[in-house]
């Protein structure tokens, strides 16, 4: 019988047996996973326990609500209309023009918030003044108790959390766990002796030193050692080491940071819009809880130009965005959508600092997007980022550098056509032909910074810089046409291990 030859199969003298997570997960009927490292811990076993017919696994689907990053900025100053009541309440009778010029606020928002209030009768309107009716006070604060009921997971019974949920504050997201419980089968195998039998299948200094009566879990099937390739490196590990090689040639210093980035960094300091697309959460990957430290000074200068721009004998007048920066939006934590923001760090920590030496900084690390795969984009790609700081810089010496870079690792086959960035003007987008997919391919983007963007710095020289793909580059040099044979769960990885693959490089 099948139960017969699992339970042969546990005895085997390899001792294939269950170890003291996996027993634990078989004595408890049921097991939810809540936690991150609890599911890491539990699910290789659980998946282990299921293949063998010892446990069955149900999918249970949870909709929860969830604060977006708007219903966060909320909580933490207040719904716009609560914020006018308060202000109303203290104020008794305003004049409706009067609001504009004595709340920090979005037009948008004062209005939709006028319009909540007389909703609730909280307040109102009669010949342009407007005045409060504080016995609704206990309406008006219930819904920001909704919010942080929403940020705890608490149940929430409130007959308004559909228009929250229309306006873009609060969204209803889908959980999914898995609960496990033991089968038939299982339950016999708890009863076999050999069960009960403690291994250890960790390595410690307190086992190694009392190894006397430890029982060790043994294994009889070695892996799979490719003699001939082995300590061979990854081809990507060495197109960095190229790549690394190559702008160090040139005269550049390495960057460093983390992945982890504040909206400031990311979007604000270059000028991008606060209603800019990129920022939107189909696009950038935001990261619950925590918030980022910002130089208080540093920020207060980016709003001033934001707001109102500058003028200078130089560059004449920039007149800024015109509209009001929401400070509050600046700290939230997210996964760094481009290494442009390392950059940025260097301006103001080095650059900024120094701005009598010529600096020129490299780096080649991750950015982080929230899009749908294809053959030529990922979630998560290497940027090559490069940035010069001298004197009477211009296009032609921008375009020097990119040309100098891609000659070091052998394309040569590119061009260049201006684009649009919202942080460099001029901007050059780069291009290379791909043989494969017999087009043009867009590999890299670059230009000269704004002076907007250095303004708050203290900067009145140029700085040119770029950003090149990593992943679409190594594909050109490999003849390869899709970016996810390098990744992900489908790679052919004997492909990766041929040192063939890797002929390229011997070319430098």
């Amino acid at each position: 019988m099948e139960e017969e030859k699992i339970i042969r199969m546990l005895n085997k003298t390899d001792k294939i047996l269950l170890s003291a997570i996996e027993k634990e997960d078989m004595f408890s009927s049921e097991i939810e996973l809540k936690y991150a490292l609890e599911r890491a811990a539990v699910i290789n076993s659980a998946r282990k326990l299921f293949s063998l017919g010892l446990v069955k696994i149900d999918n249970i689907t949870a909709n929860k609500l969830r604060l977006t990053p708007l219903g966060q900025k909320y909580l933490k100053e207040g719904l716009p209309e609560y914020r006018v009541f308060d202000f109303l309440k203290r104020n008794e009778t305003v004049e409706y023009k009067q609001l504009f010029y004595s709340i920090p606020m979005e037009k948008n928002e004062l209005n939709a918030s006028i319009g909540v209030l007389k909703k609730m009768l909280a307040i109102n309107v009669e010949g342009g003044k407007i005045t409060v009716n504080t016995d609704k006070l206990e309406k008006v604060e219930e819904q920001n108790e909704v919010l942080q009921a929403v940020e705890k997971e608490q149940n929430v019974n409130y007959d308004g959390i559909a228009d929250l949920i229309r306006r873009g504050i609060i969204e209803q997201a889908s959980e999914i766990r898995e609960k496990f419980s033991i089968t038939q089968l299982g339950i016999k195998i708890l009863k076999n002796s050999e069960f009960t039998v403690e291994y250890v299948d960790k390595l410690s200094p307190g086992n190694i030193k009392n190894w006397n009566g430890l029982k060790f879990r043994e294994y009889s099937e070695k892996p799979e050692i490719f003699d001939s390739l082995s300590g061979n490196l990854n081809v990507k590990t060495k197109f960095i080491s190229l790549i690394k090689d190559a702008m160090i040639s040139m005269g550049f210093s390495e960057m460093h940071s983390n992945y982890v980035e504040s909206t400031f960094w990311n979007f604000d300091v270059m000028m991008f819009r606060q209603d800019h697309p990129d920022r939107d959460i189909q696009d950038t990957v935001y990261l619950n809880g925590g918030k980022a430290t910002i130089p208080a000074k540093l920020i207060k200068e980016v709003k001033n130009v934001y707001e109102h721009g500058f003028f200078s004998s130089r560059y004449n007048e920039s007149i800024g965005y015109r509209r009001t920066f929401d400070k509050f939006k600046s700290d939230s934590l997210i996964m760094r959508g481009h290494t442009t923001a390392t950059t940025f760090r260097y301006i103001y920590e080095f650059i900024s600092k120094n701005k009598d030496k010529p600096a020129k900084f490299f780096s080649v690390d991750k950015g982080f997007r929230n899009e749908t795969m294809d053959n030529t984009h990922l979630l998560e790609l290497y940027q090559i980022e490069g940035v010069v700081y001298d004197d009477n810089l211009t296009v032609s010496d921008l375009i020097g550098y990119i040309k100098q870079f891609y000659k070091k690792i052998g394309i040569e086959n590119i061009r260049l056509k201006p684009t649009y960035n919202p942080y460099t003007e001029p901007s050059l987008e780069i291009q290379a032909f791909s043989p494969k997919l017999k087009r043009w391919l867009e590999v890299g983007n670059s230009g000269v910074f704004r002076p907007e963007t250095l303004k708050p710095f203290g900067i009145n020289k140029n700085i040119v810089a770029w950003g090149f793909g990593m992943e679409r580059m190594l594909n050109l040099k490999l003849g390869m046409a899709d970016i996810r044979d390098l990744y992900g769960a489908y790679t052919d990885l004997d492909l990766l291990r041929q040192i063939e693959s890797a002929r390229v490089f011997g070319e430098f």
